[in-house]
């Protein structure tokens, strides 16, 4: 193979990955805008900071004291598969009609030993946690 052959293949080639990068350009849908981003944020509850901050403590004693019963349960299925939580870390918080929600990431152990990360939500109103997801 004489080089001017293969220097016409390469160019041939690369020609017709441009160009199938320029068509496929206006075939590709863009991602509509996110309802969210006009919701201003704001800082972390300090309610749910000290919550959160009892998950990697293993403080059961102390969530049981600060949140009822049906909170307690519905934290559970929002860090369920996790069975030891080894570090929490705060995402984002923002307030919309006198509702903040507040996000955090979850890191830490299923019961098989698997690493994992889950995401929980707290919604907190007056100062107070009214729900978690």
């Amino acid at each position: 193979m004489s080089r001017a052959r293969a220097a016409l293949g390469l160019t041939v080639f690369l020609l017709g990955m441009a160009a199938g990068f320029i068509a496929s350009r206006p075939a590709t849908p863009q991602l509509p805008d996110s309802p969210w981003a006009s919701l201003p944020t704001v800082e972390e509850p300090a309610t749910t900071r000290a919550r959160v901050a009892m998950l990697p403590r293993d403080d059961a004693r102390g969530l049981a004291r600060a949140l009822d019963i049906q909170l307690l349960e519905r934290l559970a299925g929002a860090i369920d598969p996790l069975v030891d939580v080894e570090e929490v870390t705060f995402t984002g918080a923002t307030e919309r009609q006198g509702d903040i929600l507040s996000a955090y990431i979850a890191e830490g152990k299923a019961l098989s030993g698997e690493r994992l990360v889950v995401g929980i939500v707290f919604r907190v109103r007056d100062g107070r946690i009214v729900g978690v997801n």
